[in-house]
């Protein structure tokens, strides 16, 4: 696809087209088909891509790699782990991540397979509640009880409702907790592991 932009070429002044391409790249020893963008300078005859376009063809990328391994986005890790209600040096901690590691997966950092799986696997509110129960230890009781409070709170703001000072009286570490609070998961994205992304495919490297 090509079209023209309106704005004059770097390198001559004249005019350019902004063009998209169907191209192949080798990334952590997988062949993976992506959208490229790239402009024409049509004087000139060269092309070539600015940050803005380099940046944009990068992020593809990273996309389809990770929507082939079901890697969860850099978007969906924040605004998970923002409903959950908990910091992502917290969340670090409770995954058993590096110092602030949660943090660089939001800005975009591509985690190996293996994390991967292990970030697909906190998505799930029923997995994260039991991997902050099991990470207890980690926080102070105060600090424990809020995080666990915010969790709850998340997913049944309407129904999850707290009349004493702490999460004990429920006794949350026994397993037992109010028949209120149920888990709604008809709305999670699905994170199955697909053979193409945004109709381009995803082939292993000979």
């Amino acid at each position: 696809m090509k079209q023209i932009v309106n704005k004059p070429s770097p390198i001559t002044g004249g005019m350019m087209e902004l063009c998209t391409e169907t191209a192949s790249v080798e990334y952590r020893g997988e062949t993976i088909s992506y959208e490229k963008s790239f402009y024409h300078c049509l004087d000139s005859d060269l092309e070539f891509a600015d940050e803005d376009l380099e940046a944009a063809n990068l992020k593809r990328i990273y996309d389809t790699y990770r929507h082939f391994h079901a890697i969860p986005s850099a978007e969906d890790l924040k605004a998970v782990r923002e409903r959950y209600g908990i910091p992502s040096s917290a969340m670090s901690l409770i995954l058993g991540l590096g110092e602030n590691q949660f943090g660089l997966y939001e800005e975009g950092t591509v985690p190996a397979l293996s994390v991967g799986k292990l970030l697909s696997f906190a998505m799930e509110p029923e997995n994260m509640r039991e991997m902050l129960r099991s990470a207890r230890s980690l926080f102070s009781e105060k600090l424990f009880d809020k995080y666990y409070r915010a969790f709850e709170s998340s997913l049944h703001p309407a129904t999850y409702e707290i009349e004493e000072n702490s999460l004990m009286d429920y006794e949350v570490f026994t397993g037992r907790f109010p028949n209120a609070v149920t888990i709604n998961t008809s709305r999670r994205p699905s994170y199955a592991k697909k053979d193409s992304y945004n109709g381009y495919a995803y082939a292993n490297a000979c």
